[in-house]
């Protein structure tokens, strides 16, 4: 609220005044913003990253459009090996929280209020204090890699809202702490040409050791 002009879209309406975006990023998520400076354009992204997310299927490379985020976790379990793939499908709900009345998260799949959610999360290398990992989601809901992350037991490193099982601390609101999570590379096809791939640069952190 105390930003009017030092702010993502002022800034982009500057450099391409009929540019906007066509979704968002968390307060705490750096990388790849899809933007669109022709309303038919825009519709057709928001269509394509719509659909990508609400469609029924298991499979994270079933669609047109494939997100990929790059992340600091807590450790995960030593039976994950570097490497290895796992698919969390935990469901996300809207749950009673002190603060803010209602917030995002882990859920019973038997509620009928929770939303059927997938996320492929690949371990690239371990840390003294963390895990780096690669995500992909095939679903985009609220708070989705926070909230699965922390259902199997390893939330994003500096994330202190949400907690081990995919709970939220009911004394933390979203904007406390800060975690290091990076949009890192968009899939496209577009109707007429090749398939697009856009990409963020890694912040150094985010790099494999060494690299």
């Amino acid at each position: 609220g105390g930003f009017l002009e030092h702010t993502l879209l002022t800034q982009l309406q500057a450099w391409a005044p009929t540019a906007r975006p066509v979704h968002r990023l968390g307060r705490f998520t750096s990388g790849l913003l899809v933007c669109a400076r022709l309303p038919a354009t825009r519709a057709w992204l928001s269509a394509e990253l719509r659909d990508s997310t609400s469609a029924p299927t298991d499979a994270v490379g079933s669609h047109s459009c494939r997100k990929f985020y790059r992340a600091l976790a807590e450790p995960l379990p030593a039976d994950w090996a570097i490497g290895e793939t796992r698919l969390i499908s935990t469901a996300i709900g809207q749950q009673f929280h002190p603060l803010l009345g209602q917030i995002w998260c882990a859920a019973d799949p038997a509620d009928p209020t929770a939303l059927p959610s997938r996320s492929e999360l690949t371990l690239l290398e371990r840390r003294t204090d963390s895990c780096l990992v690669d995500v992909a989601i095939a679903t985009g809901r609220p708070h989705q890699i926070r909230i699965h992350m922390a259902a199997i037991g390893a939330p994003l490193l500096g994330d202190l809202l949400y907690r081990a099982g995919g709970g939220a601390d009911p004394a933390v609101l979203p904007g406390a702490g800060g975690y290091q999570l990076h949009a890192h590379r968009l899939s496209l096809q577009p109707p007429v040409g090749e398939p697009r791939l856009l990409q963020a640069a890694l912040p150094a952190s985010l790099n494999l050791q060494g690299q």
